[in-house]
């Protein structure tokens, strides 16, 4: 069967019914988007709309069969029946024809062109069905031929101006022109939506709106009570400023160091486990969770009999999306006439690397509730004498069965400083080092690398959690943790009155622990894992 979600992407755009029409204002009322109504698409699959699923549809067009634009949807609602629209037909030929067929029972139907944001799908049947929780309606339009039959209008408003003296159009369309137009209509909007993140990933934010008024129409709008500019003046002149100035410099630096601190150690978690992008819209993640998987293959011993069945297991759970950020404020002087040093760099490379140490920090403590919630649950390895390689070897083996069947390798044994130096301490029944800290040792078991905080141990990764919080280690796989976060946006704000600047950055990010059982903590000297 082809993919479902690539038919969703291609199939768009639904046809609905119409029903009446009336008489004054060129409008054309009735619904768009009926609740609960299933309908089959193209026999790939069928579906249907949850009341309430159009959401942020403010200004979707109002199109004559996919084609030409004829209006603007003005108003919309919840009704009892579906989403309902009013939209006004613009004074142009194409707009009186299509009032015209609307009027005369000829043309009935709309179709709505939507951007799916979030929908269920139920495969118990012979073809998937999918159930839109959230659509986002870009596009209705007047058509012949519906793919719903609960949506109708239920008034026009028309009064012609003028005689119309176009050629009569044809109505059957061919059903393939009409899906590629459709088809194109998508791809339109995909490439908008392309567009737009890819000027979020450029920290590009959109232009503003310029006030081009001059000083003295500026004074007259406070003078004459104009709420918005007063309002933006009261916003200027309370800005209390408690930033940077020239004095916090040196008044003629030869050489300028790194004052404050801006290497950071690196994110150790955040180099091991997943990333993705954060969804467009919302602040809730909801994510999949690996419970079961008891998927296999066997073989048939006697012709007629059941193949082996089985079923993967997803549990739905749901991660606030958080907005993380700072900012720092400087005097213009401080950033146009001090001597020698780049400030305003400095200030904004802090910032960016203080963003940096935030992500890891929350990512730290999500991987120790991961880890103490699988401790919790029993699921761990003993390393019975973590003074011997040869208990350090056995819980990877242990281990590496565990993965094996979760179908995932072992990435890396994550340890604090305390466990890592234990690790580089191993040493033989005669005294010798087992863990090679130049790469040059004949008869050892892995290298240990203390300037990088890592190494390997029988050809496992080893890497510190330097800032882990109590002492402990665990095995993980990277799909374990998945890290959705935004791109870093930069702000600036100017305060006129008092010469100062504010420089900004913000991100949003939430984690997601998609399958917990890939982490897997050690137990050391026969005792329950710490909590990282």
């Amino acid at each position: 069967m082809p993919d479902l979600d690539r038919l969703l992407a291609e199939h768009c755009t639904r046809e609905l019914e119409i029903r009446s029409a009336d008489v004054d204002r060129r409008e054309i009322t009735g619904i768009a988007v009926p609740w609960n109504q299933r309908a089959d698409i193209g026999g790939w699959f069928t579906e249907e709309f949850e009341r309430g699923a159009v959401q942020d549809s403010d200004g979707a067009l109002y199109l004559y069969r996919h084609d030409e634009p004829i209006g603007r949807v003005t108003k919309h609602r919840d009704t009892d029946a579906g989403w309902e629209i009013t939209a006004v037909v613009s004074a142009t030929r194409a707009g009186d024809d299509a009032l015209t067929l609307a009027r005369d029972g000829v043309v009935t139907k709309h179709s709505v062109g939507f951007r799916f944001d979030q929908y269920e799908v139920d495969e118990s049947g012979d073809i998937p069905h999918v159930t839109h929780k959230r659509v986002q309606v870009h596009e209705v339009s007047l058509v012949p031929f519906p793919a719903y039959d609960g949506a109708d209008v239920t008034d026009v408003r028309h009064a012609l101006d003028r005689p119309t003296a176009t050629q009569p159009k044809e109505n059957n369309m061919d059903p393939e022109l009409e899906q590629l137009r459709a088809d194109v209509d998508d791809t339109r909007d995909t490439v908008e939506e392309l567009e737009r993140r890819f000027a979020v990933g450029l920290n590009r934010d959109p232009d503003p709106v310029a006030d081009t008024r001059s000083a003295g129409e500026w004074l007259r709008a406070i003078v004459t009570g104009d709420a918005d500019t007063i309002r933006e003046y009261e916003q200027l002149v309370e800005r209390a400023y408690a930033g940077g100035t020239s004095a916090d410099g040196i008044l003629t630096p030869q050489y300028v160091g790194d004052t404050i601190r801006l290497i950071e150690a690196p994110n150790m978690l955040g180099q091991i486990f997943s990333t993705a992008p954060l969804p467009s819209k919302g602040m809730k993640l909801e994510y999949g969770v690996l419970e079961s998987d008891n998927v296999d293959v066997a073989e048939q011993l006697a012709e007629g009999e059941d193949l082996t069945s089985g079923k993967i297991v997803l549990d739905v759970d749901h991660a606030d999306i958080k907005t993380y950020g700072g900012y720092v404020e400087l005097t213009r002087q401080k950033i146009e006439r001090t001597t020698n040093v780049n400030v305003l760099n400095l200030h904004l490379r802090a910032l960016g690397l203080r963003a940096a140490r935030r992500k890891a920090t929350v990512l730290r403590a999500h991987y120790a509730a991961a880890v103490a919630a699988q401790a919790a649950l029993g699921e761990f390895v003993d390393v019975t004498d973590p003074t011997k390689y040869v208990d350090w070897v056995a819980g990877i083996v242990d281990a590496a069965e565990i993965y094996q069947d979760l179908g995932l390798p072992l990435d890396a044994l994550v340890a604090d400083k305390t466990v890592f130096k234990a690790l580089a301490s191993l040493t033989s029944t005669d005294g010798r080092p087992l863990m090679s800290i130049t790469g040059t040792g004949v008869n050892t078991v892995g290298t240990i690398a203390p300037k990088a905080l890592g190494g390997n141990l029988a050809s496992v990764e080893v890497r510190v959690n330097l800032k882990q919080a109590a002492p402990g280690a665990a095995f993980v796989n990277g799909e374990a943790i998945r890290q959705y976060n935004s791109p870093i946006v930069e702000l600036a704000d100017e305060n006129i009155v008092n010469l100062s600047k504010r420089f900004g950055l913000y991100y949003y990010g939430s984690l997601a622990t998609e399958i917990p059982a890939a982490i897997v903590p050690i137990s050391l000297a026969g005792s329950i894992p710490d909590v990282p």
